[in-house]
């Protein structure tokens, strides 16, 4: 049976139409976008003095308004800083995380060091670290001891307000404004 041009047209309009709306409703919905493009309107804590410092034992006073699981996560990072001096008693309060700022959505920046102290001889040094939530965990996205390349914090979305404000592009650097 031979279909004729009008219906075979009349059919591939409609599949067509069928294939624009369901990928219209696929590019508008939430649930397809990343934790971090999906939701921007995390709450802006900024850090000073002591607040910011986390050593072990974790204090309650530290990190104040910073959601539990990045409490966790930073007090994972510094069992691994002081599993990585040797876990020795004398290395305990070496390992600093220092939290400028974190957004609740999902992105943090600060420094992570270890102090030299007496007793512990492979403690001091450190750098800049950006942590973000990935696949609904926190993790260091980014640790550097130098200006960022552009690329790189726009690959992981990182908005300029939690303090990166500069980026290297093109061997050059130049302001960084990112929502």
């Amino acid at each position: 049976m031979a279909v004729s041009p009008h219906v075979r047209a009349a059919a591939l309009l409609v599949l067509a139409l069928a294939l624009v709306l369901s990928g219209a409703w696929l590019a508008t919905s939430t649930a397809s976008l990343p934790h971090h493009a999906a939701s921007r309107d995390g709450t802006l804590i900024k850090y000073h003095g002591t607040e910011g410092k986390a050593t072990l034992p974790l204090r309650s006073s530290r990190l104040p308004g910073a959601p539990s699981d990045f409490r966790a996560f930073v007090k994972v990072q510094l069992h691994q800083l002081w599993d990585d001096l040797g876990h020795t008693q004398a290395c305990k309060r070496s390992p600093l995380i220092t939290v400028e700022a974190l957004r609740t959505d999902g992105f943090a920046i600060g420094g992570v060091n270890t102090i030299p102290r007496r007793g512990c001889p492979d403690a001091g040094g450190g750098y800049e670290a950006i942590w973000a939530v990935r696949a609904g965990a926190w993790k260091q996205v980014i640790g550097t001891q130098e200006v960022v390349s552009c690329r790189k914090l726009e690959r992981y979305d990182i908005p300029s307000e939690i303090g990166v404000h500069e980026c290297y592009q093109a061997g050059e650097l130049v302001p960084y404004n990112h929502p």
